[in-house]
């Protein structure tokens, strides 16, 4: 349908039941490594890093990744394949969230087989972080453990997968280490390899949430090609079947489900298209789709690599990339105690109507055409229109739009997110 049609897609019925945003809709994840460097050598971050996570609303902050299962206590003596950690991480961190009233996930190894270093970190985050405000997850992707991070067999590092039995019974030792109460949400999977045996899972660690991991494109195989346009595409930025599967034993394990990892291109980014402009485009996209399809959150993955939405420079200075515009755009759209419900629209659009805890309504709408769409609004009022766009400038400000004998008219270019609230 091209902007000259002359009946443009009108927007306003919604099908399906609401959903309800319960918690920020984005969060960040990050390797230890890298929150290590972002935190500085003082004992509080820069306060750029305070403004830029603060933007985005009180986004939960895991730390965790491939680093998570090489990752030591700090003093830890010399251990194949880890690092300790900083003595000043904790306090660090304690000096940050503060500031920002940020949950905490911490990450806690499982790959190296040593349960006394849970209790270890957990005695140290516990004495910086709030208790209300912190949670763990224990292995990262201990799915793929073998192949992807080695993990410890008794005697040396182990590069075969991990078998089901030997995680199950390593995480309990873990979990038993941090002590009753302790609010733990997992399992953390990267493939459907176990999707099985989580119901056992969750009541074998009394996990809070159910998570997984989620990239779409992939620059580690080649399995599916990384571009822009690959990133535009409708399916990237849609669950999985995989997230919808395990979004369904959640529910039937009666557990909020959310994504507790994810970025655009696997194996770190790639650059030219986790950094580019298409990136806010797929970054919003997801997020919407994850709301209305019942996940919780979407964490967003930094690595020191192309697809981090933030870069922490050496002198504390902030580099934001597109992503980023993306993220804090979905933070200010989806507020906490919004409704979502999804809006009917012809194959080549996709919407929500979002009512604000305030009851203004507002109309997030996404085109995948290859050709700029107008769509229509029953409303005798102006209203404020945000556009997101795969191209610089990424936002454009607001504008005003005007209703013409009772409509207001809105042309969508391609691969944009265009949000219509009426006055």
């Amino acid at each position: 349908m091209g902007v000259g049609s002359s009946s443009p897609a009108e927007l306003g019925a919604t099908t399906g039941a609401p959903v309800t945003v319960t918690t920020d809709p984005v969060g960040l994840s990050v390797e230890y490594q890298v929150l290590a460097s972002d935190l500085g050598s003082g004992s509080c971050p820069p306060p750029a890093l305070v403004s830029t996570i603060a933007a985005l609303g009180a986004p939960t902050i895991r730390i965790g990744g491939d680093s998570e299962d090489q990752t030591a206590p700090a003093g830890t003596p010399q251990f194949t394949g880890v690092t300790d950690l900083p003595q000043a991480f904790w306090s660090q961190l304690g000096c940050l969230d503060s500031q920002t009233h940020d949950p905490i996930v911490v990450g806690l190894n499982l790959a190296s087989q040593i349960p006394a270093w849970a209790a270890t970190i957990a005695a140290q985050v516990r004495s910086a972080i709030p208790a209300n405000l912190l949670s763990f997850e224990i292995g990262n992707e201990p799915d793929i453990d073998g192949p992807s991070v080695a993990w410890w067999n008794a005697t040396a590092p182990a590069k075969s997968l991990l078998p089901f039995s030997t995680y199950l019974d390593d995480a309990q030792a873990v979990e038993q280490q941090l002590g009753p109460g302790t609010v733990i949400e997992g399992p953390d999977f990267a493939t459907p390899r176990w999707l099985g045996d989580i119901p056992q899972i969750a009541t074998a660690l009394s996990l809070h949430a159910i998570d997984v991991h989620f990239y779409p494109l992939n620059a580690c195989t080649g399995a599916r090609q990384a571009t822009v346009r690959a990133l535009l595409s409708p399916g990237v930025s849609e669950l999985s079947d995989f997230v919808k599967e395990m979004l369904g034993v959640a529910n039937r394990v009666h557990l909020p489900m959310l994504i507790s990892e994810s970025n655009s291109v696997a194996c770190r980014g790639k650059p030219g298209v986790s950094d580019s402009a298409a990136s806010a485009v797929w970054g919003l996209r997801l997020v919407i789709n994850a709301i209305r399809g019942g996940i919780q959150s979407v964490r967003f993955h930094s690595s020191g690599s192309t697809y981090d939405p933030f870069l922490v420079g050496a002198d504390g200075s902030i580099t934001l990339r597109p992503l980023y515009d993306g993220l804090e755009t979905a933070v200010q759209l989806l507020p906490v105690g919004a409704t979502v419900r999804t809006l009917r629209t012809p194959s080549d659009l996709m919407g929500v109507l979002v009512t604000s805890p305030t009851g203004a309504k507002t109309y997030v709408v996404t085109s995948y055409a290859a050709t700029p769409v107008a769509v229509a609004l029953l409303s005798s009022h102006s209203a404020t229109v945000l556009r997101v766009q795969s191209a610089a400038p990424v936002i454009e400000p607001q504008a005003t739009a005007r209703p013409h004998t009772g409509v207001l008219t809105i042309t969508i270019q391609p691969n944009s997110v265009v949000a219509i609230t009426p006055r």
